[in-house]
């Protein structure tokens, strides 16, 4: 008989920590001294074995080899690890999956302050906000106009807006504004959708334009009119917090243009900083299933909640937030319900 992995504090999200990005664009990143993958990694302190951090993370020290074997490509020896090294926290390749229910409940604050989900290209993550923000410029024109789409390399001249300066050196992320999102039910406004495109690096500046250089490319459909915007890089290691308790929301909207979506995909749920949402969390997904109980002539419509789905915050506004799905049991559309994970409700 196979044995069990007894990872029980990971979740399905954690179980994929080793998730490689191949959809919709997104490609993996060197982080120099290592290839960190996306997932769930912990930091090795001063005096860490394997063994100790096996029992202190899994309950059990006997499971190491199974931490070691993830981490092989970077652990020469499992009985020398030293302060800093990165450790995944995923469980072997074929090894039972765990439900999606149970999310991270790391509790210890000395081992959760250690913990974080990496993601290298977190930069490009958009939002929803209301108001929209105000463009800093506006790209008018390129050198290459032959050419409809704009890539890296590309000689791009700009329009300031009033009272903004664009000096050489600076880095402005390029980005598009889509139509505002309503909310279904009620026709309210939740704001309005930035998707980011690149980055340009300002070359020259003249009294009234500047002119710039695409130095990143996000989307291959960056264009004449998009706008910018000051450029502020975002960490790759997102901390790991405890899930706020109590929380039901949904995915109300999805960052490419897509009607059904799934693991790895950038997506928006309806709470955010207002509602205690940080990034970090990780919350469930679910749908509910209508069974019919009870004896036959009392039978009874029951509606059942079932968790079929991870995902982690990346990004947080005042009333939405920008989430990646890291486990999906099937496809999502808009609508779907999020709840909290069993150890916050």
């Amino acid at each position: 008989m196979r044995r069990q992995s007894t990872w029980r504090h990971l979740s399905l999200a954690v179980a994929l920590g080793s998730l490689t990005l191949t959809l919709c664009g997104w490609a993996a990143a060197d982080t120099g001294r290592a290839k960190l993958e996306t997932g769930y990694y912990y930091t090795v302190q001063k005096g860490d074995t394997l063994w100790d951090i096996s029992r202190r993370f899994a309950d059990s020290p006997w499971v190491w080899p199974e931490l070691w074997t993830e981490n092989a490509d970077g652990i020469a020896n499992p009985h020398l690890i030293y302060p800093g090294q990165k450790i995944r926290m995923t469980r072997r390749t074929g090894a039972p999956t765990p439900a999606p229910a149970a999310a991270p409940v790391w509790e210890d604050k000395d081992l959760t302050k250690h913990v974080y989900f990496h993601f290298s290209l977190v930069d490009r993550v958009g939002f929803i906000r209301k108001p929209p923000v105000a463009p800093s410029a506006v790209i008018f024109d390129a050198r290459d106009r032959e050419r409809e789409l704009l890539a890296e390399g590309d000689i791009v001249y700009l329009k300031p807006e009033a009272g903004t300066v664009l000096a050489p050196g600076q880095l402005f992320t390029v980005y598009r504004t889509l139509d505002p999102i309503h909310d279904t039910a009620t026709r309210a406004r939740i704001g309005t959708q930035h998707l980011l495109l690149g980055v340009v690096n300002i070359l020259q500046s003249e009294k009234d334009y500047a002119i710039g250089e695409v130095v990143r490319s996000y989307r291959r459909y960056m264009k004449v009119s998009d706008k910018l915007m000051p450029f502020v890089p975002r960490s790759t290691e997102i901390r790991y917090e405890p899930s706020t308790a109590g929380i039901e929301g949904a995915l109300f909207e999805v960052e490419e243009p897509i009607t059904f979506f799934g693991q790895f995909h950038i997506a928006f749920i309806d709470r955010g900083r207002a509602h205690g949402i940080r990034e970090g969390q990780v919350y469930n997904i679910y749908r509910r299933d209508e069974k019919v109980v009870g004896p036959k002539g009392a039978e009874q419509l029951i509606s059942i909640p079932v968790d079929y789905g991870d995902l982690v915050v990346l990004h947080v506004e005042e009333n939405n937030s920008t989430v990646m799905v890291t486990a999906s049991q099937k496809e999502f559309y808009t609508g779907t319900r999020i709840r909290s994970p069993l150890s916050a409700r």
